[in-house]
């Protein structure tokens, strides 16, 4: 049975009554910005070359630094060694034309042996440091049950030895609530404005999953500063599936899945109280101010973003007849929540779908993993404007056709898992051209990390890295 999602905030979210500024047309990332790696216009392949692998370079995230114009990925990296369980981190840095940046580590390239079974997520905390996470053999081995694992390195790429005394740490949720050697596992990471480190997760009771979010120290202490858990009642396994700071609060995304299938997002007010809607697998468990939902079954959601206070955009599926059908949700709080949905309409059905990416009334969405097997799949970004009226996002006039544009990479290996390209994030450069962030395959089993950089040759912005 497929999750869902429950959202809480565990801050106060102030309540939006003003309408969003307007944003640039959508048009102006319609095509790939020939600027961003001239030799193969708008895309940027990176390989880590790790001989003996099976499936190498794994992307999981990258990132932009607004003042510098670097753009960091991190992945997950096969490495070459007697334990088949245990992967490197893999970190690249490239300049804001596409080039590798030299600065970095020498080659722009650093593969580090963390002794780790998975690297799951990465942030960029606000000194600049690289936050790397992802689940680390337990006390039974590494193919016995996992422990979680934080990474951190300097701006530069360097181990940064001030984090756990060797950069690293491993701590177990259960250890620290006295529990039994279960896995447990991350999901996703957040870098706090404070220089804390949330994570969001799930550990295994021995007879089900729960829910954990864990606030970490920035000094890299192996006992965590708080706790919050979610059970999902009798039959049914709850995870925290993502982890946001938005409107000087926490957002949390909570996945259920088994004999329970509902969803419930719910901002938190300072005195207890709450604004409460709840999403249920018929229209019959709708709550009051749902809209434009009526044909949402056992939704699942993957990440959110901000279009004002208030008021938020979340992309997942639903279940449409044993198909995964993409989707986009809009939720707002006011004197009452109200929630729109609508189908995100990618042509790309049983597959991850990207967290929103927005800037100002746009938000972007893009095609994500989907089984190998079912021959070359393009590269898909749908872009929709959020109407002011707070209504579902429609398609983007001006964005591709029907609001989507594709792209793929050359490839010189004749192989039928060839051509397919996965965007696994999405997010805006410093001058505002919009970013992909994936994999691709070339050899059918082999991947490389994959960039991507969409917007217009036209001047719109003036900064370092455009001319005014």
């Amino acid at each position: 049975m497929r999750p869902i999602v429950c959202v809480f905030a565990f801050t106060v979210l102030l309540v939006a009554g003003s309408a969003r500024a307007g944003s640039i047309s959508a048009g102006y990332y319609n095509l790939l910005d020939p600027r961003f790696n001239p030799g193969l216009p708008g895309r940027v392949t990176i390989s880590f070359d790790q001989s003996g692998t099976a499936f190498t370079d794994l992307g999981i995230n990258a990132f932009s630094e607004p003042d510098l114009g670097l753009i960091t990925s991190v992945a997950q990296v096969d490495i070459n060694q007697a334990d088949p369980n245990l992967v490197g981190i893999g970190l690249a840095r490239t300049t804001f034309d596409g080039l590798s940046d030299s600065s970095f580590q020498t080659s722009g390239k650093r593969v580090k042996d963390a002794y780790m079974t998975s690297v799951v997520d990465a942030c960029v905390d606000p000194n600049g440091r690289i936050v790397v996470a992802g689940m680390t053999p337990g006390a039974n081995g590494s193919s016995g049950a996992k422990d979680l694992a934080l990474v951190r390195f300097n701006a530069d790429g360097s181990d940064d030895l001030t984090f756990g005394g060797d950069g690293g740490i491993a701590f177990s949720f259960l250890a620290e609530s006295g529990g039994v050697e279960n896995d447990e596992g991350i999901r996703d990471v957040d870098c706090l404005a404070n220089g804390n480190i949330l994570i969001g997760g799930w550990y295994n009771t021995g007879g089900d999953d729960r829910g954990s979010v864990i606030e970490m120290a920035a000094n890299g202490s192996t006992s965590p500063l708080r706790i919050y858990t979610m059970a999902g009642g009798e039959g049914t396994d709850a995870v925290a599936s993502f982890v946001e700071e938005i409107d000087a609060g926490i957002m949390v995304g909570f996945q259920f899945s088994g004999a329970s299938n509902y969803a419930r997002f719910t901002p938190l007010t300072p005195s207890g109280g709450a604004y409460v809607a709840t999403l249920g697998r018929d229209a019959q468990s709708f709550g009051t101010g749902w809209s434009n939902c009526g044909g949402i079954l056992e939704p699942q959601f993957f990440g959110m973003a901000q279009l004002a206070t208030g008021d938020y955009v979340l992309s997942g599926l639903r279940d449409d007849g044993g198909v995964n059908v993409p989707i986009l949700a809009r939720i707002q709080y006011g004197e009452s929540v109200l929630v729109s949905c609508v189908d995100i309409n990618n042509g790309v059905n049983n597959a991850y779908v990207t967290p929103p990416a927005v800037i100002g009334d746009l938000v972007f969405v893009a095609a994500g993993l989907q089984p190998f097997g079912s021959g070359p799949l393009s590269s898909r970004i749908k872009a929709f404007v959020a109407p002011a009226n707070g209504s579902a996002p429609v398609p983007a006039p001006g964005y591709g056709t029907n609001g989507m544009v594709e792209w793929s990479y050359p490839y010189s290996v004749a192989n039928s898992n060839n051509n397919r390209s996965f965007v696994q994030r999405l997010y805006f450069d410093p001058a505002y051209g919009l970013m992909a962030v994936g994999t691709r395959t070339w050899n059918g089993n082999d991947t490389d990390v994959a960039l991507a950089r969409f917007g217009s040759t036209g001047v719109i912005f003036g900064n370092g890295f455009e001319a005014d």
